[in-house]
């Protein structure tokens, strides 16, 4: 990985960090809160005194992809040595519930913002990314596909049907079907064993005879398109607000379904009798296997630095809105547990819950890091 493009894989990381950080900031000052110290990366080792606003001091850390910003009145995390240090001893005020959830979910409403505004960017400019049917032939369909009793394989891809040229799904599906009941020579590249993953993969040109029913009997993979809207700037942001929406909603169900099978794997290490999830976590990636896709992508092209910074900052928003101590849906749900009962958790069960939801954020930092260093080596 080039130093450069790792250092800017990073960066994009920590401004999207610290635009979450920044809507909580909004917010809290809005209705009052103090905001003693805004910290743009990690509060570990050296560090520069920036400058000082709104009753906040603004600080720089060496120890990059991170922010924080303390809000002593909204129960957070705040280092109470860190407070101390640039002296604040104001008497905390009390805020209604209301106002609290507000400021606890300005983060993830500014990392929803900040994507949608990216994607108004990207349908002016590049387009939005969208999934249409490649030629590359994923499985087969039913037990007497024509396409596997004719030695067709998973991973082939159809680059021409008689002296047609295939460069998508829809084209192969439209040929084979205007081609019913004809004999057709496909012409096939099929990918051969590779068992370095670094060296680019080799092909086999391959040409098989069939009689053409108007059907192959196979699953095609898919492939990613942009789709630019027109120049008027009105649909460019609905169909960055379609976008938004639904890439949030297919989001949530992943992250969901990814932080269950982390669940699983954890409680198997330390309850034997509970069977670890069959789930690989080969593909959950961790911030080193971020970084290193991101670096590799916009290598070959800067314009994905736009779409990986669009979808972390969904990631961010989604992720933080899960119930997880520690985590701004960790806030939310005591909160909501106050609505209700009209009165605060016990604080030793809420700082309990707290430690519990670091030890598990712990957790899957190592277990998606390891994962990484791993895949990174060994490939």
């Amino acid at each position: 990985m080039d130093f450069l493009l790792v250092l800017i894989s990073i960066l994009m990381i920590t401004v999207l960090i610290v635009v979450h950080e920044f809507g909580h900031f909004l917010a809290a000052k809005y209705y009052g809160f103090h905001t003693p110290v805004f910290g743009i990366g990690l509060p570990f080792g050296p560090s520069i005194d920036l400058f000082k606003k709104w009753n906040t001091q603004f600080k720089f850390y060496f120890a990059l992809i991170g922010g924080f910003v303390a809000i002593p009145e909204l129960g957070d995390e705040t280092d109470p040595e860190l407070l101390k240090k640039y002296n604040f001893d104001k008497p905390l005020r009390e805020f209604s519930v209301g106002k609290r959830a507000v400021v606890a979910s300005g983060g993830i409403v500014f990392n929803i913002i900040f994507a949608f505004l990216l994607a108004i960017v990207m349908s002016l400019t590049v387009g939005l990314p969208r999934a249409i049917p490649s030629n590359q032939i994923s499985a087969f369909s039913g037990a007497n596909s024509l396409a596997e009793k004719s030695g067709i394989k998973a991973g082939d891809q159809i680059i021409q049907v008689n002296e047609i040229k295939i460069s998508s799904g829809i084209e192969l599906q439209q040929t084979i079907k205007k081609l019913k009941n004809q004999k057709i020579l496909l012409h096939i590249l099929r990918p051969l064993p590779n068992k370095d993953k670094k060296s680019p993969i080799k092909y086999q040109d391959l040409e098989i005879e069939i009689f053409s029913p108007g059907s192959l009997g196979v699953v095609l993979g898919h492939q990613k398109q942009y789709q630019k809207s027109a120049n008027n700037i009105l649909d460019s942001i609905w169909s960055a607000f379609i976008f938004t929406a639904q890439t949030l909603v297919a989001m949530f169900i992943s992250v969901i379904g990814i932080f269950y099978t982390l669940v699983q794997k954890i409680l198997a290490l330390f309850m034997p009798n509970i069977a670890p999830s069959s789930i690989s976590l080969n593909e959950v990636k961790g911030i080193v296997g971020i970084v290193q896709i991101i670096s590799q992508d916009i290598k070959t092209n800067a314009f994905m630095l736009l779409e990986f910074a669009y979808l972390l900052s969904l990631n961010l928003a989604v992720i933080n809105l899960l119930p997880i101590p520690a985590l701004d849906g960790g806030h939310l749900a005591f909160m909501a547990y106050e609505a209700i009962m009209k009165r605060k958790p016990p604080e030793k069960i809420q700082e309990t819950a707290i430690q519990v939801g670091f030890i598990f954020l712990l957790s899957i930092i190592l277990i998606t890091t390891l994962n990484d260093l791993k895949n990174w080596i060994f490939g």
